[in-house]
């Protein structure tokens, strides 16, 4: 009999299983549109500055948006609120795919709908994965938060290899008719899920932007979640600009069309599928992840350095699959050490955080990876942002014992009490907004 490891623990929650059909099929539209969208704005300007402005458009306004969407994700029914984003995101696919076929689409218009997208997944992110913890048992979390990435860089295997085919044979506006059908299977999985009751804070007398700043100062106080998230950050901001810009690469370095750029596309998400299975198989509860998030920042260094010097387009291919698995290996360890860490009535605010340097440091590393590539070349920012990561790797390993002993279960404290003294971060026993109370099932 095969040994399924974590896989088998995490999927013998009922809710998980759910979850994971609906949020499969979704997500595949998910990446079909994202691709769809790139070419669009590649084929609407040929400007590699106007495909990193649609980038921008897209990442951006969830830095707006997830600061409110992690308050509202403590106080209020997060199934419920997934149920009312994935029918906004399911009509914005269908008004975009309606003015694409009727010829009506500029890249104006695509800007703005991009902005609209964007602001609705800055809700949908904290929300989703606040939503995760109330689906599985506490010692099964971190097999499910690495199959969530399972499924999430599948969607980006199977949606930009469909895309490449439905653009060439139906052009931009079939692949977003695709993405609107595909939030249905999710929004049936949501209905028909019972989950226990959600327990969030007392309201406090510091209102709804008192208890935001409250999640803040608890983040950056804490140990190892602070540290954990600038990790993030430089994942963001130094490295998955790559993949935001690949169109450009694909139009300009390789001289291909969307065939490649799906080739390339699905290249990354297979080599994250790859490396989520096996950090969902492996379970442990979150030991050893310090040590795979520390040196999968060095791999990542290499990956753009080489990546900065080829103009083969199998070699990128090879490249973007490695680049899938060390995403996956960093994302998903330092997603899964804060999600254990983090105190549960301030869940969705730390959270909220991390949605905001998943999108902001893409939108502005692509933005200016694009606005540089218009004077020195593509190749030239890459190899800019692989000599950074040698530094975050360095400042990552002089770290490494104490973010183990602040965040791997033999050492880890409830709280994660900082390195000293008075700015001491309130523990999982003391809450910073006041007692819990609890919802009724989500």
């Amino acid at each position: 009999m095969i040994n399924l490891g974590g896989i088998g623990q995490a999927f013998s929650n009922p809710n998980f299983r759910l979850y994971t059909y609906g949020s499969s099929i979704s997500l595949i539209g998910t990446w079909l549109q994202k691709a769809a969208v790139a070419w669009l704005a590649w084929e609407l300007t040929k400007d590699p500055k106007w495909l990193g402005i649609v980038v921008l458009a897209d990442l951006l306004p969830a830095v707006l948006s997830s600061p409110f969407a992690g308050v509202l994700a403590d106080r209020l029914n997060r199934r419920r609120m997934l149920i009312l984003l994935q029918s906004l995101m399911l009509v914005q696919a269908l008004v975009l795919a309606l003015l694409t076929y009727t010829g009506l689409i500029n890249i104006g218009l695509l800007i703005g709908f991009t902005v609209v997208l964007g602001v609705i997944m800055g809700f949908n992110h904290p929300t989703r994965q606040s939503l995760i913890n109330s689906l599985v048992r506490r010692e099964h979390l971190s097999s499910a938060v690495a199959l969530t990435s399972v499924i999430f860089n599948t969607g980006r295997v199977i949606g930009p290899a469909i895309a490449g085919f439905v653009i060439a044979a139906f052009g931009s506006d079939g692949a977003f008719a695709l993405n609107a059908l595909s939030f249905l299977p999710m929004l049936v999985a949501l209905f028909y899920m019972q989950l226990p009751a959600q327990e969030v804070p007392v309201r406090s007398a510091a209102g709804f932007f008192g208890d935001m700043a409250a999640g803040y100062r608890y983040a950056a106080r804490h140990a190892g979640i602070g540290p954990m998230l600038l990790i993030g950050l430089s994942l963001a901001l130094l490295f998955r600009p790559l993949t935001e810009m690949i169109a450009a690469y694909v139009g300009q370095v390789f001289m291909g069309g969307p065939e490649q750029l799906g080739q390339l596309m699905a290249a990354g998400g297979l080599g994250a599928v790859v490396s989520g299975i096996w950090l969902a198989w492996r379970g442990g509860g979150g030991r050893g992840l310090v040590n795979i998030a520390v040196g999968s920042i060095l791999a990542s260094a290499a990956i753009l350095l080489a990546f900065g010097f080829t103009t083969n387009v199998w070699v990128a291919t090879g490249l973007m699959f490695l680049m899938g698995v060390v995403m996956t290996m960093r994302g998903t360890s330092t997603q899964t050490l804060v999600q254990m860490a983090v105190d549960p009535v301030m869940r969705g605010r730390v959270l909220s955080l991390h949605t905001m340097i998943f999108n902001a440091g893409p939108a502005i590393g692509s933005f200016a990876l694009g606005l540089v590539a218009t004077w020195a070349g593509l190749h030239v920012p890459l190899q800019v942002a692989a000599a950074i990561n040698v530094v975050v790797w360095g400042w990552a390993l002089s770290r490494r014992r104490r973010l183990i002993a602040a965040l791997e279960p033999e050492g880890a404290t409830p709280g994660g009490m900082p390195d000293s003294g008075p700015a001491a971060a309130p523990t999982a026993q003391t809450p910073v907004v006041g007692p819990a109370r609890r919802l009724p099932g989500e």
